[in-house]
Order: C-alpha cells, then structure tokens, then sequence
C-alpha cells in the first residue's frame, strides 16, 4: 500500500506556517512614556516635548504593527523528477509475489478496512461543515430563506484563526461554519477562484472551546508521489452529508492536464463523489487532493492535485490576488508540427470576458512570448503566469495562421485576478 508520509523531522525544520504576529511593543512604549514624563519633570522644553513624544507613540509605537503572512512549502522536486525509478524486475513476478504474501481472508480485509477507517476518523476534526444563507422573494412577496452548505477542511492555523479551503459558494446572507463539537462561528471570506470553484475561509476561536483551539490543520501532502492503484480515502461530503467517508482508488493519473493559464495533474478516482466540498487523503492520513468541477457526468471523479493547488492557497489566505489572462494552451509536438511553426504554446481555448478575451487573442494562436520571457512550453507558460500580479500592464506577442502563413502580433493587455 503506498504510503507517502513526509518525515516529521524535516516538517519541523520547514514548518507548515511561517508567519508574524501582531504585536504591540509594549516595553519601548513604556521606556518613551517614561522618557516623557522625566521631560515634564525637569521643564527644559515641556510643552514641546510632550507635544512631540505623543506625536512619536501615536505614530510610530501605536499604530505600528508587522503583516501576518502565511507560507506554505512546495515540493523541492519538479513534476518530471518526482516520479520514482522503474524497478527492473519483470512486472509478472513482482504482481505475483505480492499476491503470494497477501492473506485475502474475510478477517483481515475488515482489519484493513478498519485501519482505512481509522486514519479518516483521525482527521475527523479537520473537517467543518460550510453554511450559508441566501434570501429570496416569491410571486407574493414573501422573504424566503434558503441555506445551502458543503463541507471545508481545516488548512492552517494563524494566530487565533483557523483557515478553512472549501467551496466557493454564494455567501450574500453571511456563512457559517460548524465544528465537530457542535459549535457554530460567523467566518469571514479571504479569498475566491472561480476557475477551480474554491474558496478560503477565517475562522476567529479566540472564544471558543478547548477542542476546537486544539484542532491541528491537515498537512498539505505531495500529490506528484500519488500512483495508480493507491488507496485514497475521500473525507469531506463524498455521498452529499458532511462527514462522510468513502474509500476507493486512485484508477489514473493525467500527469500534464491542461487548466486555465496553465496546468496540472488530474487524479481520478473509481467512485462518483460530490464536488461540493470533498477532500482526497493518502493512507498517511495527508491532504493530495480536491475533488473538482471537472468530471460533469462522468461516473467516475476527478481532483486537482494538492500541490498544484498550494500556491493558490497561499496567495487568497493572504489576500493576494493570482494572476488572470484566460487562456488554456498546450505544447505543440515538434515531431507533428507543420514546417515553420512557431516556438511557443498553442492556444485551444479562451475563455468568455477574460483579458485575453478582451483584447482578441483566439483558439489556434501560438503564445512566444509574455513581456521579456519567451514561452517555450506549458511549463514555462505556468511559471511567467505565477510570477505575474494582477493589474501589470505586459505585452504578449503571438503567432496567427492564414493564408500566407504565419502572421506575428502584439498584444498589450492588463492582467487580470482570479476571484
């Protein structure tokens, strides 16, 4: 069974949070104060220097405090070098071999079953249940309330607030979230993605119970070391009910999916889960994936991989917007490629009133380059839009086919955020 637990060790020296904490310096407060008063006292300047200390305190003491950040550590290795050496023994014998060693008794497939169970009941506290309120009026005009609700998943904690991923939802009547104890708290909205359909919540416990201070976020696990075959334990809403469990198996894995300004890896899974809210664990008990808005009707589900996702995270927990242009590309294949086409990604799809929409970039142009970056693959595509802000004003020049051939032009657009 795959089993892809970090060393804690090592999650020590590179914590899930790196973060700073508002504080106010209370010790050079008193030291200016003192300062102050022993001015007065002596009376060499003592309206003056009053005058002035306050200015200093108010200004500089008072009002002075340090941004709390939230980090959360990605992968050291790339996608292409996380993938583990074939072994070279013949794939006959080593199946064989493991079906020799496995006692396939009723007994021990519950014992295996219960272990599954255990390690999503062990996480059972990570998971909180979303609501919200919407009102609406009928033909009679009466007010009607609606509440619609999904399952998030504790993330990360900072200072006194939990962050919560879930998904991104209407909230114009307030949300709420409920904790395994029983407990309700109003949540404020950090940050949304419509492109992945999820949103990041924080939730003040400064005033509540000792088990919900005491709820320790799920870690963040790698999803580039998932394989096909593995067991994965969907917690969360996977049969629609908040707290639900389903287990099953990773059946395949799209290493080079293409997404909206970039791409990622698709897990799929061998049941049909709820999206709203439906979180994917290893059998370490770690976060590596996100059931998505990507299956549609399939019978069977699709998640974003984790650590595709963890720079969104970190950029909507910290209010900061991740960069839009709306256009989903993929490598053009040199060995297939007609002669004289163009380096660069090619153009499959632009979405509706993007900014790339908006200034007439179209299915079928090859993107060469973003402001001074050439574009040589979807790789480098993915890593120019994660260095991108949102209102930068760049040029992106891209190749058309007509006619005569290829024809260069240049767009300058402003990039957009993703909400």
């Amino acid at each position: 069974m795959p089993n892809t637990k970090k060393d804690h060790e090592s999650d020590e020296k590179n914590p899930f949070i790196k973060q700073t904490i508002i504080e106010e310096k209370k010790d050079q407060r008193k030291r200016i104060v003192s300062a102050a008063c022993l001015a007065v006292v002596f009376g060499m300047v003592a309206g003056p220097t009053t005058a002035l200390t306050s200015h200093i305190i108010n200004k500089n003491i008072l009002s002075k405090k340090t941004k709390t950040t939230i980090q959360i550590p990605k992968e050291e290795t790339s996608i292409e070098g996380s993938e583990e050496a074939e072994s070279s023994e013949p794939v006959e014998d080593i199946v064989a071999s493991a079906i020799e060693s496995i006692d396939l008794s009723e007994k021990n497939l519950e014992q295996m079953y219960a272990g599954l169970s255990k390690v999503a009941e062990n996480k059972d506290n990570t998971i909180v249940k979303i609501s919200a309120i919407t009102t609406n009026t009928d033909w009679f005009d009466n007010t009607l309330q609606n509440e619609s609700s999904c399952s998030g998943i504790v993330v990360a904690k900072s200072g006194d607030n939990l962050i919560v991923l879930t998904t991104n939802m209407s909230i114009e009547g307030g949300i709420r979230v409920g904790f395994f104890d029983g407990s309700v708290k109003e949540a404020n909205v950090l940050g949304t993605d419509s492109l992945t359909n999820l949103m990041i919540l924080s939730v003040d416990i400064s005033s509540m119970g000792e088990k919900v201070k005491s709820i320790e976020p799920i870690v963040l696990g790698n999803s580039y070391q998932l394989k096909k075959g593995a067991f994965i334990l969907a917690i969360g809403s996977p049969v629609g009910v908040s707290r639900s469990l389903d287990i099953g198996n990773v059946t395949a894995i799209e290493k080079n999916a293409s997404f909206f300004d970039g791409y990622g890896r698709v897990i799929y899974c061998d049941k049909h889960l709820d999206n709203r809210g439906t979180f994917l664990i290893d059998t370490s008990g770690e976060l590596v994936g996100v059931i998505s808005n990507l299956d549609g009707d399939s019978p069977i589900s699709m998640a974003y991989g984790i650590s595709d996702l963890k720079m969104l995270i970190e950029n909507m927990t910290n209010g900061v917007g991740s960069s839009y242009l709306g256009v989903r590309a993929i490598d053009i294949d040199k060995d297939k490629a007609p002669e004289g086409m163009p380096n660069g990604v090619y153009v499959t799809e632009v979405r509706a009133d993007s900014p790339a929409y908006n200034i007439g970039i179209q299915s079928g142009d090859i993107i060469s380059m973003i402001g001074d970056e050439e574009v040589n693959s979807i790789i480098g595509f993915k890593n120019i839009m994660e260095k991108l802000k949102p209102n930068q004003v760049v040029n992106i020049k891209v190749s058309r086919s007509g006619k005569d051939g290829f024809t260069e032009l240049n767009f300058e657009t402003t990039i957009g955020a993703r909400s």
